[in-house]
């Protein structure tokens, strides 16, 4: 990709302009994120002095796909959690001039700037999780069931609920979703490029259509809440291998064998549940067993369960 911007490059974009912010340890460089298929740039918007995300598709990944899926996102912007759908598509019919200065910025999207860490990040930092209460863990699965609870009833499918895609407030009590635009509506065609989810959140008999489908999130939404609900037990983290971003590995997930090696910590995240709220864990073994994602507990379920554990 031939768009290298330096920390003196400033973009023009509308009434604002955008100057690249600095990367934290290396200051002559700029802050950026690369990813399989594009490069996360931070910006600063000169005019409103707020941070902002440059998002740069790999030439092999862009097209106008690019600006129809901001196009379709732009009316759930609003929607508690999907913050990152309030974005713009830079198009030649939108910013020619800076396109034809940098034509790797065609469908470049910018977006908010999100802080805080991700929960994978997070399952990472082993100092921090000893510090994580099962207070602070029942605050956080629901906030984050609040997002999905709102999505299910909007008849909306994220379709890759996972650690990496959930950015974590530093207060622990507000989450935001990445990776939305594979965002499924519910009755609409499916995509012929969809998400089969992330490894360490598939239900293990997923057919050809994956999660996209209207109880798309229920497993994975399952495990990510079971994994906050017990990280603040040092059993759990002391039977998951370090450097994990996620509790289960797949040939882990729904396994029953008392024999098998993951059973030890399936039966640690079980008692954690038990002790945060007991009929969360009636609610994950359900998923757990379950054969395929229809038999998965509805989200409002778990929204329910949790609003009537911090109560009691």
């Amino acid at each position: 990709m031939d768009f290298q911007p330096t920390r003196s490059t400033i973009l023009t974009i509308g009434d604002s302009a955008y100057q690249f912010m600095p990367h934290p340890f290396f200051l002559d460089e700029v802050y950026a994120q690369e990813g399989g298929e594009a490069v996360i740039y931070q910006v600063r918007d000169t005019t409103r002095n707020i941070l902002m995300a440059l998002k740069v598709t790999k030439p092999l990944c862009r097209g106008v796909q690019i600006a129809r899926a901001a196009a379709a996102l732009a009316p759930y912007k609003d929607i508690a959690g999907l913050r990152v759908g309030d974005r713009l598509c830079l198009t030649k019919s939108r910013c020619a001039k800076l396109i034809a200065v940098y034509p790797d910025l065609e469908y470049a999207i910018l977006m908010p700037w999100l802080t805080g860490h991700t929960w994978a990040g997070f399952l990472l930092d082993r100092a921090a999780a000893t510090r994580y209460t099962h207070e602070q863990a029942l605050a956080l699965a629901l906030a984050t069931v609040h997002v999905l609870w709102d999505l299910e009833s909007h008849h909306l499918t994220h379709t890759d609920i996972a650690g990496g895609n959930i950015i974590i407030a530093p207060d622990t009590r507000r989450v935001e979703l990445l990776d939305i635009e594979s965002l499924y509506a519910h009755g609409s065609p499916v995509p012929k490029l969809h998400s089969m989810g992330s490894p360490g959140y598939q239900q293990r008999k997923l057919d050809q259509r994956g999660q996209c489908r209207p109880e798309g999130d229920r497993f994975a939404g399952a495990i990510l809440l079971a994994e906050m609900l017990s990280w603040w037990s040092p059993q759990v983290r002391a039977l998951t291998p370090n450097h994990a971003e996620s509790l289960f590995q797949p040939l882990e997930l729904q396994v029953t064998d008392q024999y098998h090696p993951a059973y030890p910590r399936l039966s640690a995240v079980r008692n954690a549940l038990y002790t945060v709220c007991p009929p969360a864990l009636a609610l994950f073994d359900q998923a757990w067993t379950s054969p395929d994602l229809a038999q998965c507990p509805e989200l409002s379920s778990w929204a329910m369960c949790l609003i009537q554990g911090r109560r009691g």
